[in-house]
């Protein structure tokens, strides 16, 4: 897996900058969430993942919005396990 910005080396020092978001493809992202490219994009629109522009204009999903929205899948169906049967 190829992650854009390039993650710094651990024995590098970080320049005073926080460190650079790490980022996957649209169809990576769909793969960790185990979608459709198209629901991908839904996401997107609809606020529930963030991303990036690259250099060359491609658009990236972050990392991070990608786990959050997996946590908040994951809370939802334990919820719903848990709701008594009528």
């Amino acid at each position: 897996m190829v992650y854009w910005p390039p993650v710094t080396k651990p024995d590098e020092e970080p320049r005073g900058e926080q460190p650079p978001a790490r980022s996957v493809f649209i169809n990576e992202a769909a793969s960790l969430l185990g979608v459709s490219r198209r629901t991908v994009y839904y996401r997107i629109r609809e606020g529930q993942l963030r991303t990036v522009r690259t250099r060359c204009g491609s658009q990236r999903v972050l990392i991070e919005s990608v786990e959050a929205l997996l946590r908040a899948e994951m809370a939802a169906r334990l919820r719903r396990a848990q709701r008594p049967s009528r």
